[in-house]
């Protein structure tokens, strides 16, 4: 392509492709077009539009009229610069395209323009360089020597043309003479200070020294002038002779054209004005020159150590030095410190005789002059540094008490829940700090780095470095800086929670409420950060949240419930735990387990009783299973809201439920009253035997249980909470054969009179059924304990437990026979009951006689008072049905042979039927026939007897005439030992008659059934 010779360079660099001009056109364009379009959508609107003009509303917009308001035509004008601008930038971009196409003759074009420029540039520089060189020369000509003059002197020694100014010089003076004049000297100035000038003498030159024919004048931090005088005239002046700098750091000697300078305008001074004119320029001067040093060293520290964040300024007779420049943008406030000039001049403007002007030193913060600090600004050794790192300490230290002072305004300090400590140090700024608890051990500091000015928060770690940027960042520093150190406290806090709660079984979880949830249930918006915690076998929905904020940080218990709408939050409870911050040990992650799980616990129970309109009302009584930070209170439920047996008397309850009872059959209080005269046993209404309240103690947690029953099938893991049912006996005395240990979960305590019940559910799971369950099976073992107590031979006692009893029972006819003091060989029959379920389950030996009535019996003990009810009925029934066991084995024979039987009901516990069936003759002439009896218990005299009639069979209703009646029209009218016939029935005592009597009947019926069968 190019085909130029090789003198002629090929020009590429610097070449920019098309494409790449064109994308970057179209960017800039379409972005301007956005922010063009933005920031039309800011401007106001026209006043028509904005007032809502509806006049115009149907109109089309070629009907329109010209809207010429101020808005519209400013808009109008602004789109129109921008279509302008970017139609130039195309325009543009055109002519490149069209050049564009003819590249490859403008590249050369290029090359030999670039080639022409580098000669010509070459042609240039030879011609300066002989112009130079021409000028150069000029100072190295010689003058034309004066020959004529020249050979006058040499030859003649004189030359008559030049003039003779006849001159006597001195003789020269000897040391002695020297001696004395500088001795008079001396003398003369002593004698013109002390006499003549005097008054003159300003103040600051009172201190001054005379030697050597010349007096110093010693200006304290300024400077040392030596001056002396040339007359015996004391109206003369003085003159100066030397002048030496009294402050540090400064030049040890002038240079001579400093000197110079310095003479002719201190003798100019001094023939004008005196000594006062001579202090007065020399001051003015020195303070100048400290200016000039304190400006020098301005600048070689901002090319130094504080590159980059000092700014100076020379003023008229000042010096401003801005620091932080770094941190600091265009248009946030600035801070400098100023020195200059103090004129000392009063109010009125009239300057002080005895003040002098000085320098003086202001600081200003945030373009505003602080007056209420002194800064201390050594005059005598000037320091920059010194000066900057004064400054800079006290603006640190507005910084640092500006942000302590507010936080001390916050509860967490002011209640003293959290530790803060401040310390400043004037000599070195970069020690000042603001030390803050951020853990039970942990600290952060904040500090300010001098030279930049910015924030640091040690010791560095991965929690500060976001918030320290954002403190740099920021505009306000006090409010900033509260924020960076709160914030900082929340992390360390949030990690803290995380890497030791995670080791105790406690997890993070997403905040499940959103901010105005939030704010309902902590009835506060001031907050920094919300940790939410779940410990590893709790419920989805239960959560502790740590709210941590200036005010102190909180703990909350709260059940959250997202599938319940406007009402997500069902419980919520604040934690007593330290407002500051807790020593996260992991006996600090047991107790929060154990006191959170313990509140989970009892507010499902309170939630639950209430629900079933159960009285229940906490207790503070201190809970000794617990630890000792743990205060938990206990529940107490009314036991008469459960169970009213147990604590009502069976008496009481009668009267109150005496009009709802009802029915054919006898209830077991009842009952039990009828047969008491029989069995012999003590049998009154049910006393109560507990008190009124229950006390439920939470006593601790137990390691999580697989729970394989998750909706989506995954094993899940739930806490078994551990809790105390107390239940207080009324009277002691009553169990004190009791054993303390009456079963693996219930205790006894003997000397308080009280049931423990040790009771475990899942948390989330209400403890009332259970408690129901096991308090019924307590008040089971309680009546048993009661009715075996009331017991006097007839039942004895085989095995006891809360989940089953065992004991056996016998006649009462053989127990109380006359002869108690023999061996008796009677047969006794064992029961067992379960107490461990709801129902109470009756489980009976083989070939007992109440086998038949199993049923009835598992009602009767599952009725209020069943198990006395039960215990009093077994032997008092015993007798009759073990004659109806013996009648029907005597019927065995009959019923093989087809000629009869007999057929036992009993339909209620009081209540028993009887049926007999003889068989009918094969050729029919005499149908079978039935015989149905009805045997009761009923009252007779105030005494329980078995009350025996004829009931009708069939459907009729009326008694018939038939083989039967003679029979027991013979029973109704006979008598026995215990029993005897009323006429058209019969009534037998329940122990030995009904015996008797049952035996004479079925004797009678069975002899009818052999002789029909005989007969056949």
């Amino acid at each position: 392509m190019n085909d130029l010779p090789d003198e002629i360079v090929h020009i590429t660099q610097g070449f920019v492709p098309l494409s790449l001009l064109l994308t970057r056109l179209a960017q800039t364009c379409h972005n301007s077009l956005q922010d063009k379009i933005a920031e039309l959508a800011k401007m106001p609107l026209p006043a028509s539009a904005a007032n809502g003009t509806s006049s115009l509303a149907g109109a089309l917009p070629s009907t329109l009229p010209d809207d010429a308001s101020t808005e519209n035509l400013r808009k109008k004008s602004s789109l129109l610069t921008f279509a302008q601008d970017m139609h130039t930038k195309w325009v543009k971009a055109l002519v490149i395209t069209e050049w564009s196409r003819k590249s490859e003759m403008v590249s050369k074009l290029i090359d030999l323009k670039f080639h022409i420029d580098q000669q010509r540039l070459l042609f240039d520089a030879a011609l300066d360089n002989i112009v130079n060189v021409k000028r150069d020369l000029t100072f190295a000509r010689m003058p034309s020597p004066d020959l004529k003059t020249a050979l006058q002197v040499l030859s003649t020694g004189k030359a008559a043309w030049m003039p003779d100014l006849q001159y006597i010089e001195p003789p020269p003076l000897t040391a002695g003479e020297q001696i004395k004049w500088i001795d008079d000297l001396n003398t003369l100035l002593c004698l013109r200070l002390n006499l003549e000038d005097f008054d003159k003498i300003p103040s600051q030159f009172r201190n001054y020294e005379i030697s050597a024919g010349r007096v110093t004048f010693k200006v304290p931090g300024e400077f040392e002038v030596d001056l002396t005088i040339a007359d015996e005239d004391f109206e003369k002046q003085f003159w100066f002779i030397d002048f030496r700098f009294s402050f540090s750091p400064s030049a040890s000697t002038l240079p001579e054209s400093l000197k110079n300078f310095l003479e002719g305008y201190v003798n100019d001074a001094l023939s004008k004005d005196g000594l006062a004119g001579c202090y007065q320029f020399l001051h003015e001067f020195v303070l100048t020159h400290k200016l000039n040093e304190l400006k020098r060293q301005a600048i070689q520290l901002s090319k130094g150590a504080w590159t980059g964040t000092l700014m100076v300024e020379p003023l008229n007779r000042a010096l401003a030095i801005q620091y932080w420049t770094s941190r600091a943008s265009p248009n946030d406030p600035k801070s400098w410190v100023l020195v200059a000039v103090n004129s000392a001049r009063k109010q009125k403007g009239e300057a002080s005789k005895q003040h002098s002007s000085f320098l003086t030193a202001k600081w200003y913060r945030d373009n505003k002059e602080v007056k209420d600090v002194d800064i201390l600004f050594d005059t005598d050794i000037l320091s920059t540094e010194k000066l900057l790192r004064t400054v800079i300490g006290h603006h640190i230290e507005h910084i640092l008490s500006s942000i302590h002072a507010k936080l001390q305004t916050a509860a967490r300090f002011r209640n003293r829940e959290a530790g803060m400590v401040l310390h400043m140090s004037q000599s070195d700024p970069a020690a000042s700090s603001l030390t803050m608890q951020v853990g039970y051990k942990d600290s952060a500091a904040l500090l300010i780095e001098p030279t930049t000015g910015l924030f640091a928060v040690k010791p560095h770690s991965k929690f500060t470095y976001q918030f320290e940027l954002q403190l740099n960042n920021g505009k306000n520093p006090t409010n900033d800086g509260v924020s960076c150190l709160e914030n900082v406290r929340c992390s360390f806090m949030e990690d803290e929670l995380n890497r030791r709660g995670g080791t105790m079984g406690w997890k993070t979880e997403k905040c499940p409420l959103n901010n105005e949830e939030l704010r309902s249930v902590t009835k506060t918006r001031e907050w920094t950060k919300t940790i939410w915690l779940r410990r590893d076998g709790w419920g989805p929905n239960w959560f502790v949240m740590v709210m941590l904020s200036l005010n102190g940080d909180e703990w909350l218990l709260l059940e959250v419930n997202r599938q319940i709408p406007n009402q997500p939050t069902r419980f919520h409870a604040r934690l007593p735990l330290n407002k500051g911050h807790p020593d996260l040990s992991d006996a600090f992650w047991d107790n929060l387990t154990l006191f959170a799980t313990g509140m989970i616990a009892q507010s499902v129970d309170m939630r639950e009783l209430h629900q079933n309109h159960i009285k229940s009302r906490p207790n503070q009584v201190k809970n000794w299973s617990l630890p000792q930070q743990i205060r938990l209170p206990s529940i107490e439920i009314a036991l008469s809201g459960v169970f009213p047996s147990m604590v009502f008397d069976s008496v009481e309850k009668d009267g109150k439920n005496a009009n709802g009872r009802a029915g054919s059959s006898l209830d077991s209080t009842k009952l039990a009253s009828i047969v008491r005269p029989i069995t012999g046993l003590d049998i009154s209404g049910r006393q109560a035997w507990a008190n009124d309240v229950v006390t439920i103690q939470f006593r601790g947690v137990q390691s999580p249980t697989k729970n394989p029953t998750t909706p989506d099938g995954a094993s899940a893991t739930s806490l078994m909470c551990t809790s105390d049912a107390i239940i207080r006996v009324r009277k002691p005395a009553k169990f004190s054969s009791l054993k303390a240990v009456v079963d693996d979960d219930v205790h006894y305590n003997p000397r308080k009179g009280e049931f423990r019940l040790r009771i475990r559910h899942a948390i989330g799971e209400p403890i009332l059924p259970t408690l129901k369950s096991r308090v019924k099976a307590v008040d089971r073992f309680v009546n048993f304990l009661e009715s075996m107590d009331k017991a006097k031979g007839t039942i004895q006692s085989d095995r006891v437990s809360l989940r089953e009893v065992a004991f056996s029972y016998t006649d009462s006819s053989q127990d109380r026979s006359e002869d108690q003091s023999q061996p008796q060989d009677q047969q006794r029959w064992s029961v067992v009951l379960d107490l461990s379920k709801d129902n109470i389950d009756v489980k009976l030996q083989e070939g007992n006689p109440h086998l038949r009535v199993a049923d009835l019996m598992q009602g009767l003990v599952n009725t209020e008072g069943g198990i006395e009810a039960l215990m009093v009925w077994l032997p008092a029934s015993l007798p009759a049905l073990d004659a109806i066991q013996r009648i029907e084995a005597s019927w065995a024979n009959i019923q093989t042979q087809e000629q009869g039987h007999v057929e036992f009901s009993m339909k209620t516990i009081d209540w028993m039927s009887i049926r007999y069936t003889l068989a009918g003759s094969s050729d029919g002439t005499q149908p079978t026939r039935q015989l149905v009896l009805e045997v009761r218990i009923k009252v007779r005299r105030g005494e329980p007897w078995w009350h025996m009639w004829r009931s009708p069979s069939g459907s009729s209703n009326s008694l018939m005439e038939d083989e039967f009646t003679p029979l027991l029209k013979t029973l109704w009218e006979a008598k026995g030992g215990d029993w005897h016939g009323l006429g058209t029935s019969a009534a037998a005592r329940p122990v030995k008659g009904v015996v008797k009597m049952l035996t004479a009947m079925d004797d009678a019926i069975r002899s009818l059934a052999l002789k029909n069968a005989a007969a056949m």
